[in-house]
């Protein structure tokens, strides 16, 4: 069990700088890329398990994704629709002579033997694609068209914040079927495990599966954009949550201060989010000091993205248009959980170098600084690491999976806003308001097929202009 370290012991470690990662030969030092969009695809085009166990670090780490596809048909159909489509490309030239060529050895597509077990499941998802005849091109088209049939039914497989678009050209063959062919058999050994996909420029760089980020740069590409969403898909180096985990492990009375100005509370609830249990528990309080007018109401949710450490938010209002005093009630925040509940151990979050004035005078506690890399200036980094306190970067940490912290605040926000600016009143009210303006006599069961035709089948749309209208059935 590892001993709890006193200031003093504090004072002489020797923590490693970010800018110093690159120095370190050990593969753990650098950022962590996350694998879970990759193996879904390689699944999808058909990698068999043996290989991809192979390029991971865990067993558990495959069977956590694959276990949620495998249930799934379409995405069944898919894999075993592309083994086939890869195969037949490959050996394009020895099939073609076979199914042309009836010999005592002749044997039918589908029990060839670099097709048979992927015929088996297509048979037991009743799914044909035989022509009977033996222009393989056919049977590309007939591949080509199930797998259009089926692929957009798989987008829940895939994050929210992915454009699909982009992932779903990966497994559709353009229309130029002959010459994408021979694109693919002139550079197989670019692709992962020779599995076909569709890729603009193929070229060697590696196994392209081996992280999210790859995979998704080529889909992005192929359809003329660029992947720039990073903090999705990677995560802090290990070096960097080693040096967290020893700040925290040294300390008797952990807490988190946040100015709530200078932080962005998703990525700071996606830095809480990958902290060991035994670090979470360590962790006495987080406290949130926000503008009460400009800052982001994300705050008042954070409680429910840190498990069960303690949250505070706390509304600052501003004395003026142009001053908060969000700065001064952390500093004093600070100052009271040092001297009065004996907190030996503050994570400031903020990029704000203000801030260190309260890091300066207050010798009874260690700091750790958590910033934000395009918003902190070089010369509050430069006094940190020259007075040997240690920071990290908010934005270096892996979004929670499926930003599900945005997405609840989101709807939360929605909801609101849309109580606000949407005052229909009640339904029945407003078909009585109808007919009593239209002035018919109507029978009860010929109110009731008006009520259900025209109030309940009233449609909220946009237009053109963005503008909502409601929309009235005909």
């Amino acid at each position: 069990m590892r001993e709890s370290m006193n200031l003093e012991d504090l004072k002489n470690m020797e923590f490693v700088n970010e800018s110093e990662e690159k120095n370190i030969s050990d593969k753990s030092a650098y950022r962590r890329y996350s694998k879970d969009i990759a193996i879904t695809v390689g699944f999808l085009l058909g990698v068999n398990e043996e290989s991809a166990l192979k390029r991971l670090d865990t067993e558990e780490e495959y069977r956590r994704i694959i276990e949620k596809i495998e249930k799934d048909e379409n995405a069944l159909a898919i894999r075993h629709l592309n083994n086939i489509r890869s195969n037949l490309i490959i050996h394009f030239k020895t099939v073609s002579r076979n199914l042309r060529n009836i010999t005592a050895d002749y044997k039918p597509l589908d029990k060839m033997e670099y097709f048979e077990a992927d015929f088996r499941v297509l048979k037991r998802l009743d799914i044909s694609i035989i022509t009977g005849r033996y222009d393989l091109f056919e049977y590309l088209t007939n591949i080509n068209n199930e797998i259009i049939k089926r692929v957009d039914k798989i987008e829940y497989l895939f994050p929210d914040w992915i454009k699909f678009k982009n992932v779903r050209s990966l497994f559709i063959m353009p229309q130029n079927i002959e010459e994408e062919c021979k694109k693919f058999q002139a550079n197989k050994n670019a692709y992962p495990f020779q599995r076909y996909l569709y890729w603009k420029h193929p070229e060697e760089m590696g196994y392209i599966l081996s992280t999210d980020s790859n995979i998704l740069e080529i889909a992005y590409r192929n359809n003329g954009e660029f992947f720039e969403d990073y903090s999705k898909v990677t995560d802090a180096s290990d070096v960097t949550k080693f040096n967290i985990s020893e700040f925290i492990a040294s300390g008797r009375n952990v807490q988190i201060f946040i100015d709530g100005e200078n932080a962005d509370p998703y990525k700071l609830a996606s830095t809480i989010y990958g902290l060991a249990d035994y670090e979470i528990d360590k962790i006495s309080r987080i406290v949130v000091y926000y503008d009460a007018v400009y800052t982001s109401n994300a705050w008042q949710y954070l409680k429910h993205f840190v498990f069960d450490i303690p949250v505070e938010t706390i509304p600052v209002e501003r004395i003026s248009e142009q001053k908060s005093l969000v700065d001064h009630s952390l500093v004093v925040g600070v100052s009271r959980a040092v001297y009065k509940e004996n907190a030996d151990s503050i994570i400031l979050v903020s990029s704000d170098s203000d801030f260190w004035s309260v890091i300066r005078s207050i010798d009874d506690a260690k700091f750790m600084v958590m910033v934000e890399s395009d918003k902190c200036g070089n010369n509050f980094k430069t006094m940190l690491r020259d007075n040997g306190v240690f920071y990290c970067y908010l934005d270096k940490f892996k979004t929670i999976e499926d930003n599900k912290f945005f997405k609840v605040v989101f709807r939360k926000e929605l909801e609101e806003i849309l109580k606000e600016r949407f005052q229909l009143g009640n339904a029945k009210e407003l078909f009585r308001d109808v007919l009593n303006r239209s002035r018919a006599g109507i029978s009860d069961g010929e109110g009731l097929n008006i009520f259900d035709k025209y109030i309940k089948g009233l449609r909220l749309i946009i237009d053109s202009s963005g503008n909502f209208k409601l929309e009235i059935p005909e």
